[in-house]
């Protein structure tokens, strides 16, 4: 397990106080998008704060909340729609997010100009590449209610998540449930970017969100100044790296050496431009959310699971750790 260590790094020298340790899970490996949580550790804003700060890489949503429920971390990053979908268990811990990550979900359909798969209903007919475990395609019942797909005139075929890319570029799916960001990866089995087609699920009626930073309960009846702390500090770990996402990488290549600095860069540019940096974003401040907007994601999740003890928007996010507004701005 990677870890990396906020006082080791030597940065900047702070007034020496007591640190709060924050062991905090992130819910992939250290890529491009991941940027702005270890810039605040490069820059020292945590240990500004006053908190010593952990970051491990992670293996997807659903470990990444797992691993919070049972305390083996504080505070993570997930999927906040896997969230919803946890809450419906009375017996679960009641986690909740403190913070909006990515305020356009990063879902999207991948496919190639030649397929002729220009909107989702052009799915009816065609092979469908999708891991069993995808974010995305945990989210396609949602698409096809809402765009009159007729699910059984599309083929889905169960694919790995290292070979989705290739399958795609060699021709042997049609299309396949990805990231955005994903394109990067067909892009690098050849096919001209000029080529790829990346339709982008929020465009086409899914009002979901999507990642947001996660807390234990305990650890927030605790620590409340130090999940206060890591939330601004997180905050302008990201308004740095939307300043200037050039440097901000070289936070990523420093912990991943078998990265490609152009290809992460790359990515976390689409990451910015798709998910991070929204006109809402722009608007309202990095980080926090529309109730009523969470309230009807959590009606659109209904269209794909089916809930016993459903949650609303206020049981799964709170804003009471997010700085003011004006603090939140990107400039």
């Amino acid at each position: 397990m990677i870890r990396i260590l906020a006082l080791a790094l030597g940065i900047a020298a702070f007034p020496a106080v007591a640190q709060t340790n924050v062991r905090f899970l992130h819910e992939w490996r250290f890529e491009g998008h991941v940027a702005p949580f270890l810039v605040a550790l490069d820059k020292g804003y945590y240990q500004a704060e006053g908190l010593n700060v952990t970051i491990d890489p992670g293996t997807g949503s659903l470990d990444s909340i797992n691993r919070v429920a049972t305390r083996a971390y504080d505070m993570s990053i997930a999927d906040i729609n896997s969230l919803v979908r946890y809450r419906d268990n009375p017996a679960n811990t009641p986690l909740k997010a403190v913070m909006m990550v990515y305020d356009s979900p990063p879902f999207a359909i991948l496919t190639l100009k030649k397929n002729n798969i220009r909107t989702p209903k052009d799915l009816e007919g065609k092979v469908l590449g999708a891991p069993a475990a995808d974010g995305a395609w945990a989210q396609f019942p949602i698409l096809a209610k809402l765009n009159n797909i007729d699910a059984s005139k599309v083929r889905v075929e169960n694919v790995g998540f290292p070979v989705r890319e290739a399958l795609l570029a060699q021709g042997k799916v049609d299309a396949v449930t990805a990231f955005g960001s994903n394109a990067l990866g067909v892009v690098a089995q050849g096919v001209p970017e000029s080529e790829v087609v990346v339709m982008m699920m929020r465009r086409y009626g899914l009002d979901l969100y999507g990642s947001a930073i996660l807390a234990n309960p305990d650890f927030i009846k605790a620590q409340p100044k130090a999940v206060a702390g890591f939330v601004r500090a997180l905050i302008k770990g990201f308004q740095e790296t939307f300043r200037d996402p050039d440097a901000a990488i070289e936070s990523v290549m420093q912990r991943n050496p078998v990265a490609k600095r152009d290809i992460e860069l790359a990515r976390l540019k689409k990451v910015i431009e798709q998910s991070y940096l929204t006109d809402e974003v722009r608007a309202n401040g990095f980080g926090g959310v529309d109730l009523r907007r969470l309230d009807n994601a959590i009606e659109q999740v209904s269209i794909a699971f089916k809930f016993t003890h459903k949650p609303k928007a206020a049981d799964i996010f709170t804003a009471q750790f997010l700085p003011p507004k004006e603090q939140r701005l990107v400039k």
